[in-house]
């Protein structure tokens, strides 16, 4: 029977298993725990060396996926009062419509969202600006 032993991306030794990052060759002597600074094995690719271990770098951050819906979809995320803020001819009510609607879809994390969704909030319109705009992205409302 074959046993591997895995490496992370760095070389340090793991018992997590990773793919296609594996030897039969052992490391001679594993400490009891991995710690900043301690000898802990190496891969090198060919053998394993004892070296002073260190965290690896941290990755950076991803960026976002927009989260883009169409404009109709937006509308819909206000449920039943939908109709309620269409039809209110207020008219910072009617400049958010408008807003909205010359515009060929909303970006959720658009930083000017929600002073649009506190001006319907004002005019007393009863809605959950956090929900509308947390809400995670549905297959139908992508444009």
């Amino acid at each position: 029977m074959t046993i591997l032993h895995y490496y992370d991306i760095y070389g340090w030794y793991t018992s997590t298993e990773i793919p296609d990052r594996s030897t039969e060759l052992g490391p001679s002597n594993v400490p009891a725990e991995r710690v900043v600074g301690q000898p802990w094995p190496n891969f090198t690719g060919e053998t394993w060396a004892l070296q002073p271990y260190s965290e690896p770098p941290a990755q950076p951050e991803q960026p976002k996926a927009p989260r883009l819906v169409t404009v109709g979809a937006f509308f819909d995320r206000f449920g039943p009062l939908k109709w309620e803020i269409l039809a209110d001819q207020s008219p910072l009510v009617q400049a958010v419509i408008r807003d909205a609607q010359v515009r060929k879809h909303i970006d959720l994390d658009n930083p000017d969202l929600p002073g649009g969704l506190s001006i319907l909030q004002s005019a007393g319109h009863q809605i959950d600006a956090a929900a509308l705009i947390d809400a995670p992205v549905q297959p139908h409302e992508v444009p």
